[in-house]
């Protein structure tokens, strides 16, 4: 059953850790934002992500998924933003909180996204160019995504923001070309207003 599906009636998904538990929650009302702001700015370069309170925005977006992930105790241990299409999923932004980095949240994460929406899972990350974004490459490589080899221009997030070339990441290696121009459009439309083509 796709995740979207049990999210909307329950609001919530569990997930276990080797070291906790974790409580993917669904942010529904504008005020839950707050939890997420500081590591939201602090995890993405501004040019790479939205002006915060646009984010309100996206919570009326039947296609859009903003959650947190709880620990067991409350404690706030990261977030990410989904977009859920019918053929793939696109992994908007995802971020740990440093001081709970490497208890293994973000690897049952995304295992959990790859389980419950049962679609390729689409994402950005930066090219690599110095060892933490090659550390990142390679820990998305070891949760079963492939580099795609594409040339691949992030949108600006607005009219003062350049756009920035990134690399996309998928968990199935094999794309025919004509359906990933296709999803590409489709990222570009719907997740940053860009109607024109690549």
């Amino acid at each position: 059953m796709p995740m979207a599906t049990t999210i909307r009636r329950n609001s919530m998904t569990m997930i276990t850790t080797i070291k906790m538990q974790i409580e993917l929650k669904k942010i529904a009302e504008p005020q839950q934002l707050e939890y997420i702001r500081e590591l939201y700015i602090s995890a993405f370069p501004a040019k790479e992500r939205r002006e915060f309170d646009e984010l309100k925005l996206l919570l009326a977006d039947d296609d859009c998924f903003i959650f947190q992930l709880i620990t067991e105790s409350g404690t706030l241990a990261g977030f990410c933003i989904i977009w859920e299409f019918s053929n793939f999923v696109f992994i908007e932004h995802f971020a740990i909180e440093p001081g709970l980095r490497g208890l293994r949240i973000g690897e049952k994460t995304l295992s959990v996204i790859r389980t419950q929406f049962q679609k390729n899972v689409i994402l950005e990350t930066e090219l690599p160019s110095d060892e933490i974004s090659n550390r990142r490459i390679r820990f998305y490589e070891r949760n079963g995504f492939h580099k795609l080899n594409r040339t691949y221009i992030q949108p600006s997030y607005g009219s003062n923001k350049p756009e920035v070339e990134l690399k996309l990441m998928s968990t199935n290696v094999d794309i025919p070309v004509d359906e990933l121009d296709s999803i590409i459009q489709l990222i570009r439309k719907k997740v940053y207003g860009v109607e024109q083509a690549q």
